[in-house]
């Protein structure tokens, strides 16, 4: 890190990213991998992160929103990249013409996604049906499954080439909610392969899935939160070894001694209760290191935890290095990641925040620069 470069940064390990692309591979079993890049790759860098992962041999790429697709695209990724979270008619010229694959999760945006295929002459034009199998989330129910199938053989510029659908408990691998939905969408796969879909493209799997899960595993699995070096449960900690990618860092901007019984912050929510030192990082809830984190907060300085004390600020954030003799203004401090014992992961700090992992990972500002490590 410069000392022109903003103190607070995203650290992102694109040799773990490279580690996790090729473990988690190992749970493929003959399909292949769709790396899910949402969300700016978790907070990661999407563009980075599809790079990386495009030289490992992935061929096709998850997103959230057309802004998404149209990012990597200009970015000269030219692999295959699934809209994964529903868009507006309004939209489908613009789904055209990137070449994306398109969920059909509604009977309504079977006409208008043919029409815009034969008007640009992208016919075929690359779709998938997504089956709503009790998630509640966006889909096709079951009961309209047939509806669905006889409009979709008269879109004669579209080819489906996959059904999908969100599991919503697959972290536990013995649910028997994943069950449920599971026979619903085997029920539908066959119910559109009878009705002459070759579906070479099924895609079901998320990270807890991909690895507990081999009944979920079709033709290809969207990791997400695995790639970046988390397990999403326990139990995937247990099958597979991850490395976290991103270390989220900061440095001491100021350090002094203080009184017992001075107050630190707004409202004064932390009182010293012996002469102590407190330091301030240059960190905030505003760069994504959340409020909450006033209360059992720890960060990591000169290999020693140091707790959070008083209210997390939008732009600064204090701890207490009573206990962290020799700290230094421009020591750096790590909010969450590391590596070895000097470690405090994302998970921990999620929980203390009252969120999940894939929360924190995803709302580090956007003024918090990204230094990739190769």
């Amino acid at each position: 890190m410069t000392l022109t470069m903003r103190p607070t940064v995203a650290e992102i390990d694109l040799g773990a990213l490279r580690d996790n692309y090729r473990a988690l591979g190992a749970f493929a079993n003959g399909a292949a991998i769709m790396a899910v890049v949402k969300a700016d790759a978790y907070g990661h860098g999407a563009v980075e992160v599809a790079r990386t992962l495009r030289d490992q041999g992935c061929a096709n790429f998850g997103v959230a929103t057309v802004e998404e697709a149209r990012e990597l695209r200009a970015a000269g990724i030219v692999e295959n990249i699934y809209l994964l979270a529903g868009y507006f008619v309004e939209q489908i010229d613009e789904i055209v013409a990137l070449d994306l694959a398109a969920p059909i999760f509604d009977i309504a945006l079977i006409e208008p996604l043919n029409r815009a295929a034969r008007e640009r002459g992208r016919s075929p034009m690359s779709a998938y049906i997504e089956i709503d199998t009790g998630a509640t989330r966006l889909g096709v129910a079951p009961a309209d499954l047939g509806e669905a199938i006889a409009r979709i053989r008269q879109a004669g510029a579209l080819r489906l080439e996959g059904a999908s659908t969100l599991l919503a408990n697959a972290g536990d691998p013995a649910s028997p909610i994943t069950d449920r939905q599971l026979g619903s969408f085997n029920d539908a796969v066959a119910a559109l392969r009878a009705a002459g879909f070759a579906l070479p493209a099924n895609h079901v799997a998320n990270s807890a899935a991909m690895v507990l899960r081999p009944d979920a595993h079709f033709h290809l699995m969207r990791p997400g939160l695995a790639l970046y070096g988390l397990p999403p449960v326990p139990a995937v900690r247990e099958e597979v070894a991850l490395r976290p990618v991103m270390t989220f860092k900061t440095r001491l901007m100021q350090v002094k001694r203080v009184a017992a019984g001075c107050g630190v912050s707004y409202g004064h929510t932390f009182v010293a209760p012996r002469e102590s030192v407190i330091g301030v990082l240059a960190v905030g809830y505003a760069d994504g290191y959340r409020r909450g984190l006033q209360h059992g907060g720890e960060v990591l300085v000169r290999g020693r935890r140091a707790p959070v004390v008083g209210a997390v600020c939008m732009d600064l954030t204090m701890v207490d290095l009573t206990d962290a003799p020799g700290a230094a203004v421009g020591d750096e401090t790590i909010l969450w990641g590391g590596v070895g014992e000097g470690i405090i992961s994302v998970n921990d700090v999620a929980r203390l925040a009252q969120t999940i992992s894939y929360e924190m990972l995803c709302t580090v500002g956007r003024r918090v620069p990204r230094v990739y490590r190769r």
